[in-house]
């Protein structure tokens, strides 16, 4: 009962269909009076922005100009929208739906963590119930509908992912 695409789509879905998670990974509510200029997706251009995506670099660009800000780890919105809380909110929602029957080869959900090179991150963890394990992780991307898709062991040493558009499932 390997991650199949069908049960990779539903993941998908559940976490695009709650607003407030999407608007974590992709920051598309209106500036706050805490951040005084708009948020980084809509301060780049289009090719800028998706160049960032597809070289997994979108998260990292967007915590550089948080921290540019003048944020950090300690201020609720750059934690809100760095791996930390969207690993949380995305884990939140998948156990919604595990718990309401919607992702039934999936056995539960929570927030991993790995440190690769000095770099601690945090990415979706997605139990199945044949014990096999999966980390979604969208803030590379920040892409709610192309998160980057790896085993458990190959994301502990940031190793072989997928972006979600290009997934077929493990076998």
């Amino acid at each position: 009962m390997a991650l199949d695409i069908d049960t990779a789509r539903v993941i998908v879905e559940v976490v695009c269909a709650d607003l407030s998670v999407r608007r974590s990974i992709e920051n598309s509510r209106p500036p706050s009076p805490m951040l005084p200029s708009a948020p980084l997706r809509f301060m780049l251009p289009a090719a800028i922005d998706s160049a960032l995506e597809s070289m997994h670099w979108a998260g990292g660009a967007r915590n550089a100009a948080m921290i540019l800000r003048g944020m950090g780890p300690k201020d609720d919105e750059f934690v809100r929208l760095s791996c930390v809380g969207i690993a949380e909110a995305t884990k939140t929602v998948i156990v919604t739906n595990v718990v309401n029957g919607k992702l039934p080869k999936v056995r539960s959900s929570y927030t991993a963590m790995r440190t690769v090179n000095g770099y601690a991150h945090k990415g979706t963890n997605v139990a199945m119930r044949d014990g096999t394990e999966y980390v979604f992780d969208w803030w590379p991307t920040l892409n709610a509908r192309n998160p980057l898709v790896s085993s458990r062991a190959e994301w502990l040493v940031a190793g072989k992912s997928v972006e979600y558009k290009a997934f077929k499932g493990f076998l």
